[in-house]
């Protein structure tokens, strides 16, 4: 391996392990921040009750954001298990990945404990969980195009059409904030859509 190729990761194992065990850490960390007012909240709770009436909103927008952060992860992870290294532009990519992960708890927040049906917050935070999607998509086309993962056989609605969801999900929240993050629930559509869109494309 040439010292030039070793510097960028490319082809370097070691590197990539220590890449992956450092984007788990952030979003692990990322994770528990999205819980955290959730937690003040119940520690100036009168009761067990009174909380979960007061907070039931706010305690499934929580979970759901646990449950997409949690599918993002898992796609970055099995992106990242199939890889033997990374490029130049993998990694500046990554370190925005990172930047989406670490300010979605901020996004949850202002979505979570601000004015209800805030369109400004509701973009910011669905835009959030978007572009981290987005990040993870075209790492992968750069990663196959570099060698550095196996290539695949993936038509383009199996790679962008949860993303397209999302997108509209987004505009829809803007337009519509009343149903508020709620609006990601059209992510469930994504394997219906796809089950009607290949016997077509084949």
């Amino acid at each position: 391996m040439r010292p030039r190729d070793q510097e960028q990761g490319r082809g370097d194992v070691t590197a990539l392990e220590r890449l992956v065990t450092f984007g788990d850490a952030v979003v692990a960390i990322a994770i528990t921040l999205i819980v955290l007012p959730m937690v003040e909240q119940a520690i100036e709770a009168e009761s067990a009750a009174r909380f979960f009436a007061a907070n039931a909103l706010s305690l499934l927008t929580a979970a759901l954001s646990f449950v997409v952060v949690a599918v993002i992860w898992h796609a970055h992870h099995r992106l990242f298990a199939r890889a033997s290294g990374y490029t130049p532009a993998v990694i500046r990519l990554e370190l925005l990945w990172l930047a989406t992960i670490v300010f979605l708890p901020v996004a949850t927040a202002l979505d979570v404990l601000g004015e209800a049906d805030d369109p400004l917050a509701l973009g910011v935070y669905i835009g959030t969980i978007l572009l981290s999607s987005l990040l993870v998509r075209v790492q992968a086309l750069l990663l196959e195009r570099s060698g550095l993962v196996a290539m695949r056989v993936v038509g383009f609605w199996d790679r962008w059409l949860g993303a397209l969801l999302m997108a509209l999900a987004l505009v829809l929240a803007v337009l519509f904030p009343t149903v508020g993050a709620f609006w990601l629930l059209l992510l469930l559509l994504e394997g219906p859509l796809l089950r009607l869109i290949r016997p077509r494309e084949g």
